[in-house]
């Protein structure tokens, strides 16, 4: 049982690619990121998404980087089960221009500036991004804890 592990109560980021295993069944980390999913839209992990996850889920999962693209709409249909979800906290971005900052003065590019976003958005609220992508987060250790639980052998048991 999750309420006897130390991940239980946990103020967790849950990021696109652990949401995007979770709804690609076709994923070699479908049922491990489905029981993620689970656990906290359970209620089990406190589970925070930002507006910029969502966004980047509705894209990924209606193209080429699942094996079985969902329509637009059935994406919409997930993205604003997730919106209406009351165990879900909904993060806006925070603290932009100091993301944009760092990610200039690191010369970073490409997705990496998303990832600064990301986490500038979480400074102080959360207490761990889960991502499938701990090294994307490295810049960013001196004020946030990266795990991947898809490591951990998560199941869902009837």
């Amino acid at each position: 049982m999750i309420e006897e592990t130390e991940h239980y109560g946990k103020r967790v980021l849950i990021d696109t690619t652990i949401i995007c295993n979770a709804y690609d069944p076709l994923s070699p980390m479908h049922r491990e990121a489905k029981a993620v999913m689970a656990a906290v839209l359970l209620g089990y992990v406190h589970g925070y998404v930002s507006c910029q996850n969502l966004a980047e889920l509705q894209s990924i999962i209606t193209g080429k980087r699942v094996k079985t693209p969902l329509t637009p709409r059935e994406a919409l249909r997930i993205v604003e089960t997730l919106i209406r979800s009351r165990r879900l906290v909904k993060l806006s971005p925070a603290n932009y221009e100091g993301a944009l900052r760092h990610a200039a003065r690191l010369g970073l590019r490409n997705g990496d500036v998303f990832d600064a976003v990301l986490a500038y958005t979480c400074k102080g609220v959360v207490d761990y991004v889960w991502t499938e992508n701990v090294e994307d987060f490295r810049y960013y250790r001196s004020f946030l804890a990266v795990e991947n639980p898809l490591e951990w052998g998560w199941e869902i048991r009837d």
